[in-house]
C-alpha cells in the first residue's frame, strides 16, 4: 500500500527522470518515466542488470506483519528486504530509504520489532552513503486479509493528538503520509544514516508533499 502510493507520488512529481518499480505482479500504472520490472523478488540480485540507479525506495513487508510468526517474517522483512538491499548498491544507488517500525530491536520480545531490529543492523554494515529508516508507530489501512485487532487498529489516528513528546513515536501514519516521508526524506540530501519517527517523520511528510 505505501509502494503504490509512493510509486504515484514520484510519478506526478519531477525529482526523477526515470523510476524503476520492481514487482512480481504488472504495477496499474502507465507513465513514460515508469519502467515496471516485474520478476521474482527472490531473484532480483541475478536478472536486475543493466540500469543504474542513484536512490533506493524499499517498502517490502509481510502481509499482516505486526501479527505474523517468526517464520513468516524473516523471509520478507528481513530477507527480502536485504536483497534489494544489495541489488540496489550493486546498481550504483548511494542513498536507501526503507520502512521499519518504532520500538525495533534485536532484542524485542515481539518478533516483528526484533525482526525490524535485525533489518536495521543489518542495513547499517552495508554503508549506505545514505540511509534514512522510517520508523511509523502502525500503519493504519483496508486490507485483504483483516482480523478483530486490525479494524481496531483503523481507530489509532484519533489518539495521535494525544501522542506527544516521546510518544510521538507511537503515532500511527497513514500510506500516503508514509510515502510523503519517504520522498521527503530523499529529498533531505542527508548523509549517514538517520530514523525518522514521530515528529521527525511528520516533518519528512511535510517535505514530500512540498511541490517541486
Amino acid at each position: 500500500m505505501t509502494g503504490r502510493a509512493l510509486l504515484k507520488l514520484l510519478l506526478t512529481g519531477g525529482d526523477y527522470a526515470r523510476i524503476h518499480a520492481v514487482s512480481r505482479r504488472p504495477v496499474p500504472l502507465d507513465h513514460p518515466r515508469l519502467a515496471n520490472r516485474i520478476l521474482p523478488l527472490e531473484q532480483m540480485q541475478a536478472r536486475l542488470t543493466g540500469i543504474r540507479v542513484n536512490d533506493a525506495f524499499c517498502c517490502l513487508g509481510a502481509p499482516q506483519a505486526r501479527a505474523g510468526t517468526l517464520a513468516e517474517l524473516r523471509p520478507v522483512d528481513l530477507e527480502l528486504t536485504l536483497a534489494f538491499a544489495r541489488t540496489a548498491r550493486g546498481l550504483g544507488a548511494s542513498r536507501l530509504v526503507v520502512l521499519s517500525a518504532a520500538g525495533a530491536d534485536r532484542n524485542a520480545k515481539s518478533d516483528f520489532l526484533r525482526v525490524k531490529g535485525e533489518l536495521e543492523a543489518a542495513l547499517k554494515e552495508l554503508r549506505y552513503p545514505a540511509l534514512d529508516i522510517l520508523a511509523p508507530g502502525s500503519v493504519p489501512a483496508v486490507r485483504a486479509r483483516m482480523g478483530a485487532g486490525d479494524w481496531l487498529g483503523l481507530l489509532r489516528p484519533l489518539l495521535n493528538p494525544l501522542l506527544n513528546g516521546s510518544l510521538s513515536a507511537r503515532r500511527a501514519v497513514a500510506p500516503p503520509e508514509l510515502a510523503a516521508a519517504m520522498l521527503g526524506a530523499a529529498r533531505s540530501q542527508r548523509g549517514g544514516v538517520h530514523v525518522y519517527a514521530g515528529s521527525s517523520l511528520q516533518e519528512m511528510t511535510r517535505a514530500g508533499l512540498r511541490r517541486n
